[in-house]
Parts: C-alpha cells; structure tokens; sequence
C-alpha cells in the first residue's frame, strides 16, 4: 500500500509530530510503500497529490492536523485516512467544546470558567487553579497557578497562543491516562498512572526522558480501576472518537474521576504514552501502527457504504 504520512506542521506541537511521523515511517517502511509529507513545506499540496497515497497515515499533533481540517481535506479527495473523522477532530481538540458535552453527558470533568480577553473576571475557585488554552496539547500553555500575580500572567500568556483560554478547578490526585484503539468496537489498553519528578506531567515531563515514569497497572485499587474503563468508553463513544485515542483522568483521594481531555492524535514517539500501554499488552509499535491503518480503513469503507 501507498502510505502518506503527514507530520510536522505549523502548530506549537510540531517538534513531537515530528518525532511521531519518522517513528511512525520506520515502522511501516518495510510493508509499504511510505513518504513523509510536511504541511509546513511550500509545495505540499502539489507534492502530497503527486504521490497519490492509498491511505494518509496523520501523525499530526493541534492545530489543523487534529482539529479536524486535514481530515476534511482528506474526505474532499476521498482519500481514507487514521484517527477520528473531522466532528470528533474539532470537538476533542477544542477543550471547551469538549467539556460541555461531558457534562451535557453526565461525564465529570473538573469545574470551569471561559475568559474573555481583557475583561474583568471573577475566579469562583481557591487557589491553586489550572489556566489552559483551549485548542492545544501536549499542555502547552497549561500552567498551575498560586496566586492573582501569576494568574495574570498565566492567563496572558495563554491568551498569546490561543484565542480561547479557560480557567479549570485544579484537582488534586492521582493523573492516569487511558489509550483506546477501535472503532464500534473497542480496545482499552492498560491504564498507566503518570508520576512526574515534579509532580506537574507539562510539556518538558512529557518528552523528555527520565522526567516521567509510566505506572502499569496504577497504584489503585481493582474496582476504580474497572471504573476508569467505563469512563473512558463512555466518553469515546460520546465523543465519536475513531482508531485510537488517548485521555487523560485524575482520580482524587476519594476516588472521584475526572475527564481532563481527550487526544485524537496522541503522540507516538518512543517514549509516549499510547505505544507504551500497547507494549505492556503485547503490541509491538510496528502492529499498533498497522491496527490504526486497518481501523481506518473499516471505517472509511463503512462510511463509503453509507
């Protein structure tokens, strides 16, 4: 098979993406046919429509890569392709949106306000609060808070990346991440708890090794964790999410859980979290790859029937 694979891109994600798409190619380039396209580059479209790819493998993180323009342009050209389709795309990348329909859902997710830029605001929340931009990842731009100084400045500079930001009551307790693979039907990978050196998983703790360890299985007991399964197969299902996904839960000290957010495109370099979980169940990077080209392609063809 003809296999684009589409990486790096202008969001402040490309560094990883970049990291994700090479990983993803060496992974593929002894069964197929692969080339790595970057969105970035000047004649990317004319180069990407040369190749006529039988499947465009998106290892794309943020920005139009996950909100669910690349997949649209792939639609147009009715060429299949990984992950979500465009609704879950935008509706996961953007985290307001995706909020307000867990709770719609009855899926909890922490308390939180939307700001407006430049206008007066009351934070209902003690601190510590947690201020985010709304349409990024690999928490870029996330930043605990202590204080009304550093609020202000949290939340200017949040407002220097993304055009929406919001304020999120900060929950204290235990971060575990949940990856998903299917499409109706679903996999859910073992759940790993996430420790960091300084107990905040940003961006740094995230990609850099030896800042993070992976937990499998979590230090929790059987019960919450069969819990945090249903949760996160609720919110797949809710949110229409396709191929693989990753979302992130705290558990507090009572065991409530909270649905951080959800990644359509989760990383997938060496030390990520998806593939990690995959590995610890016997799923080799080079087979998780090949499961989210094949699930694609069930969906695609179902949607074509249709």
């Amino acid at each position: 098979m003809k296999i684009a694979i589409l990486y790096g891109g202008e969001s402040p994600e490309r560094n990883v993406s970049l990291k994700s798409g090479r990983c993803v190619y060496f992974a593929l380039k002894n069964k197929h046919k692969v080339k790595l396209f970057d969105p970035a580059k000047k004649n990317f479209i004319n180069n990407f429509l040369k190749f006529k790819p039988d499947f465009v493998f998106i290892a794309l993180h943020g920005g139009i890569g996950e909100n669910g323009s690349i997949q649209g342009f792939l639609e147009t050209l009715k060429i299949p392709y990984s992950g979500s389709g465009v609704l879950s795309s935008a509706l996961c990348l953007n985290k307001i949106m995706c909020k307000e329909i867990l709770i719609f859902n009855r899926i909890p997710t922490p308390p939180f306000i939307v700001l407006e830029k430049n206008k007066e605001r009351k934070i209902p929340f003690k601190f510590p609060v947690v201020v985010k931009p709304a349409n990024l990842g690999s928490t870029i731009g996330v930043k605990v808070v202590n204080s009304n100084e550093e609020l202000e400045v949290a939340i200017n500079d949040a407002f220097s990346l993304d055009n929406e930001v919001f304020i999120e009551k900060y929950i204290k307790g235990k971060e575990v991440t949940v990856g998903i693979i299917g499409n109706e039907k679903i996999e859910i990978l073992p759940i790993i708890e996430i420790r960091t050196k300084k107990g905040f998983y940003d961006y740094k703790a995230k990609y850099t090794k030896g800042e993070s360890f992976h937990i499998i299985p979590p230090d929790l007991p059987e019960k919450i964790i069969k819990k945090i399964e249903k949760v996160a197969e609720k919110t797949y299902k809710i949110l229409k999410c396709s191929g693989f996904a990753r979302m992130e839960i705290i558990v507090d000290k009572n065991y409530n859980l909270f649905v951080l957010d959800v990644n359509t495109i989760p990383g997938l370099t060496k030390i990520s979290l998806l593939p990690d979980a995959a590995k610890h169940k016997g799923i080799s990077f080079e087979k998780l790859c090949e499961k989210i080209i094949d699930l694609g392609l069930e969906r695609w063809n179902k949607q074509i029937k249709k």
